[in-house]
């Protein structure tokens, strides 16, 4: 397959506080497919799973375009080369250094070295380029009950950069429930932190906090009161887990660009701000498109579309049988969702990442409010705004790599995923 690119004529902009054109340079490409693993007649190694139901498993290219998969189901990490060959299995399930329990996030660095985090170790395990086990983290003391919203690694170290979870009191009340100990608050979802793994201990660093709109803080609930808790008050507390929130409240949004600089958005207006670790802003990338007001129809329209994605996913876990109460925990989220506040506009930035070069992909909302695969805006490693990509042609990538390859989960014959992996024009890396 050839690719295709048609764009504009474009001329980077100043070295400060880019702005980009108001008007978009639509951009038609048709990306180089290198190869495809997964599907319904894979081999052992390439059954990913269902990541379509329940968010795709991580996954990341090193600097020699190998792509490293985490099979959480297998316990085990699929490193894949160039042309879509199986170069190794790493890991299996089992309690010993190597082996995995509960294996949740993965970061891959340049080099080939990569680290898999394991709550039921509670610890992260980093390996070699070859695969075997390099060196053991333990978290001490602070344990890692729930996954992270995002997760990265540092390029210039041994270290993860991660955004906490969002702020539950009842969350913490588990754990203290678990280990007899409240652990220390860290960051939440409004901000991030570095977790250095340099030594048999992970060391914490803040090292962002994002703007947040002002809220009333939930009380703390007794351990005990969660051992005594009726269906209801479990199916309650359950919905609470993710933390409450307002409808189209802006998510902090971000990636780190190779030289270690965070690009982020945390607001609902198309600014994308890039800091230094542990500094302070040092430029702007902004389009002119305003968010736009929530209207008594957006209200409407979002509240059935959310009990609706509720509904599907009550069915889905009745399905599987089990004792959980279903039913109330469907009535207690309807009732929150039908209760829920809104913010005041609807958020333009859906998604933002920067590519292996330092280019960033910035994707905003689509036709409806709550739709968050609309069209991709690319920006050049000077920040200048390239041009615009269709919504859905073909999104945004789960991974960058080098040489313009990027990584993609795509539904295969009977929905079944695939990783499809592509090569990007040279504008757009």
């Amino acid at each position: 397959m050839r690719t295709a690119l048609m764009l504009a004529g474009w001329t980077g902009l100043g070295p400060t506080a880019f702005e980009a054109a108001a008007q978009a340079r639509p951009l038609t490409a048709e990306f180089a497919e290198v190869y495809r693993v997964g599907g319904l007649d894979a081999p052992t190694w390439a059954q990913f799973g269902d990541p379509l139901f329940g968010g795709a498993q991580p996954m990341g290219f090193d600097g020699a375009g190998n792509l490293h998969v985490l099979d959480p189901d297998a316990s085990q990490v699929v490193v894949i080369d160039g042309r879509g060959e199986l170069v190794r299995t790493v890991g299996r399930k089992g309690e010993g250094p190597g082996e995995f329990i509960r294996p949740i996030e993965m970061g891959v660095w340049r080099d080939g070295r990569f680290v898999v985090m394991d709550p039921g170790h509670q610890a992260f395990q980093i390996f070699g380029p070859d695969g075997e086990l390099d060196h053991f983290v333990k978290t001490g003391g602070a344990p890692i009950f729930v996954r992270f919203l995002a997760t990265r690694v540092d390029p210039r170290e041994d270290a993860m950069i991660v955004q906490g979870p969002p702020p539950n009191p009842a969350r913490w009340a588990i754990a203290e429930s678990v280990t007899g100990t409240r652990p220390d608050e860290r960051v939440d979802d409004r901000g991030l932190e570095r977790l250095s793994l340099r030594a048999d201990v992970m060391t914490v660093e803040p090292l962002l906090h994002a703007w947040r709109l002002p809220r009333d803080e939930d009380e703390w609930p007794r351990p005990e009161d969660l051992r005594d808790a009726s269906p209801a008050d479990l199916a309650r507390m359950a919905s609470e887990i993710e933390g409450r929130r307002r409808f189209l409240e802006p998510d902090l949004l971000w990636d780190i660009m190779p030289g270690g600089t965070i690009a982020y958005c945390d607001s609902s207006a198309y600014a994308v701000k890039l800091v230094r670790s542990g500094g302070g802003v040092i430029d702007v990338v902004r389009r002119p498109l305003p968010p736009e007001p929530v209207t008594q129809r957006i209200r409407t329209a979002l509240i059935a579309e959310e009990i609706r994605i509720e509904r599907l996913y009550v069915e889905e876990i009745a399905s599987q049988g089990g004792t959980l109460p279903i039913q109330e925990m469907f009535n207690e989220s309807r009732r929150q969702i039908e209760n829920g506040e809104f913010f005041a506009e609807v958020p333009v930035v859906r998604g933002v990442r920067a590519t292996w070069e330092g280019g960033l992909w910035v994707q905003r909302r689509g036709d409806e409010p709550w739709d968050d695969e609309g069209p991709i805006d690319v920006f050049g490693v000077d920040r200048g705004y390239v041009g615009t990509l269709a919504a859905g042609a073909p999104g945004m990538p789960a991974a960058f790599g080098p040489d313009g390859l990027v990584a993609f989960w795509e539904p295969g014959d009977l929905d079944v995923p695939e990783i499809v992996v592509r090569r990007l024009p040279a504008p757009l890396r």
